[in-house]
């Protein structure tokens, strides 16, 4: 009876259970039994009575639902039907790798973790493949069951996605009617959508998946989510824990931060520089213009003042000092101990060398 998979009446199983419940001597597997006995082939259900998936395991209590449990060494998905819910083991589970959740928040699977032993609120959605329960949607409530003392997951059966676009665009579908898209999300799930091979550039991407919003994408805005999904994974975990740091403006002020081209020791102190960047972000609650002056002058390195380079000046009763500013391209000239009477002229002769030396350049620069 191992690894069969059973329709029945859930309410006359339920039935069954409570008078077997009523005598101490009577073993809950054996109601069960009876179910089998029944109907042997289990490929059946009473005429018009819900239908359930049921696969019966020894000392479970059979749930309200009439869905039964079994280990993983004895589970049988390919008897499993579209349509049908069963509790599924969860070493028996793959999770979605296009989800459009990609990052998950330790919280919020905290949150569920400590709702599960009270039952699954809402089935997770997933399909047969390779003799195992590939997902769509569920991806919390899979990782919520796997820190819980759950030891399975209560999963929706439907057809298996005609290919990885079909998939992410199914699993979109489920998570738009619970929560908008993050641009971190995002971006992750286009990277992952192009290294698959679900879209072949950025302009197969514009062509055929809409922006979280759903707004048409431009090129531009495809490379900016690009740009943050190469982001190292320890930044978008830090980004992700705030509204601050999530916003798509954010995400891409820090991704400028690192380049293909960098070397070790320069990825390392981008590295932590960003992250430091992001605590003050938090901290500080930045708006956008902020953190994008913020990361150009981290950048940027302190300010420090160019010293001119000084070369003193000695005519006798006059002293000064001329200074070169190369960066600036500028040149200071200071001079001390004419007599009033002489500065035009001085000044006279100082403007008319600075135009016969500029005229000259002029001409060899023509010729």
């Amino acid at each position: 009876m191992a690894g069969t998979k059973i329709k029945l009446d859930p309410k006359a199983a339920m039935r069954r259970q409570a008078d077997a419940s009523t005598a101490s001597a009577v073993d809950r597997f054996a109601v069960a039994q009876q179910i089998t006995e029944r109907r042997p082939s289990g490929l059946a259900a009473e005429q018009g009575a819900p239908e359930a998936v049921l696969t019966p395991v020894v000392n479970t209590p059979m749930k309200s639902n009439g869905v039964f449990t079994i280990g993983a060494d004895a589970f049988d998905v390919s008897r499993l039907e579209v349509g049908s819910y069963a509790q599924v083991p969860l070493a028996m589970i793959d999770a979605n790798p296009l989800s459009p959740r990609q990052i998950y928040l330790t919280e919020e699977i905290d949150k569920i973790a400590q709702t599960l032993p009270n039952g699954q609120d809402v089935a997770a959605s997933g399909y047969v493949a390779d003799g195992r329960i590939k997902l769509i949607d569920g991806g919390t409530r899979l990782r919520a069951a796997r820190v819980s003392d759950c030891g399975f997951l209560e999963v929706h059966i439907e057809a298996a996605p005609k290919d990885d676009l079909a998939l992410f665009e199914r699993a979109r579908g489920f998570n738009d009617q619970r929560s908008a898209t993050s641009a971190l999300d995002f971006s992750i799930s286009l990277k992952k959508l192009l290294d698959r091979g679900a879209v072949s550039s950025q302009r197969d991407i514009v062509e055929k998946i809409k922006a979280p919003d759903g707004s048409k994408l431009t090129e531009g805005m495809v490379s900016m989510y690009l740009r943050v999904s190469r982001m190292p994974e320890k930044v978008q975990r830090e980004m992700a824990e705030s509204p601050e740091t999530r916003t798509l403006a954010a995400l891409y002020a820090i991704s400028e931060m690192f380049t293909a081209e960098m070397d070790d020791a320069s990825h390392e102190q981008a590295l932590t520089d960003a992250l430091e960047i992001v605590g003050e972000i938090r901290r500080r609650k930045l708006n956008r213009a902020q953190i994008i002056a913020l990361v150009k002058a981290r950048q940027e390195g302190p300010k420090t003042r160019e010293r001119g380079a000084a070369i003193p000046l000695d005519f006798g009763a006059q002293k000064g000092v001329v200074k070169l500013f190369g960066k600036k391209g500028q040149i200071d000239l200071s001079i001390n101990g004419f007599a009033e009477d002489d500065l035009p002229e001085v000044r006279a002769v100082l403007i008319k060398a600075l135009e016969d030396h500029m005229a000259k350049k002029k001409t060899a620069v023509d010729s």
